[in-house]
């Protein structure tokens, strides 16, 4: 998968999109002038979008089409080396994980994460509707993002 950033991007944005791209294993490509259909034309990609200079919005396509939108606040961001390899879901997003391309706490995918222990691991958090997502790396917080429920929206 490919991630981007809108056209114009903060730096605190590229670099959520750098850590974020490296971490799930995807590839980041600086936008430019390159349009959203331009970009489909590599693949499925997603979209980190801005509001007041922060990043705030994940925008997932597959195919073309919209499937997911996680609207989000940073909550810290750490820079560090991660090893390429599968991301697995520790908790019950609202989503479904194989839209991001990482292995959903199922039977089948507790089954493979026992037989093969990821190194990188996405753990879901709840707190009312409030929905904790940490980026955890060999025992180290990558990054935390905050969503509400209500941010979390799935296109057909």
């Amino acid at each position: 998968m490919i991630l981007t950033t809108s056209r114009k991007p903060s730096r605190k944005t590229r670099r959520l999109a750098k850590v974020l791209a490296r971490f799930m294993g995807w590839m980041y490509v600086q936008r430019g002038k390159l349009s959203l259909e331009e970009i489909s034309t590599f693949g499925d990609f997603a979209v980190i979008q801005e509001v007041k200079g922060n990043p705030a919005v994940l925008r997932v396509f597959k195919k073309g089409k919209e499937v997911l939108s996680i609207r989000f606040n940073v909550g810290e961001i750490v820079k560090t080396k991660i090893d390429p390899g599968p991301v697995a879901f520790i908790g019950k997003p609202n989503f479904d994980p194989l839209i991001l391309e990482a292995i959903p706490q199922t039977k089948a995918g507790m089954k493979f994460t026992m037989k093969f222990e990821p190194k990188k691991k996405i753990y879901v958090r709840r707190k009312g509707k409030l929905l904790i997502l940490e980026f955890v790396h060999d025992k180290e917080i990558v990054m935390r993002l905050k969503c509400y429920e209500s941010g979390i929206r799935l296109r057909d």
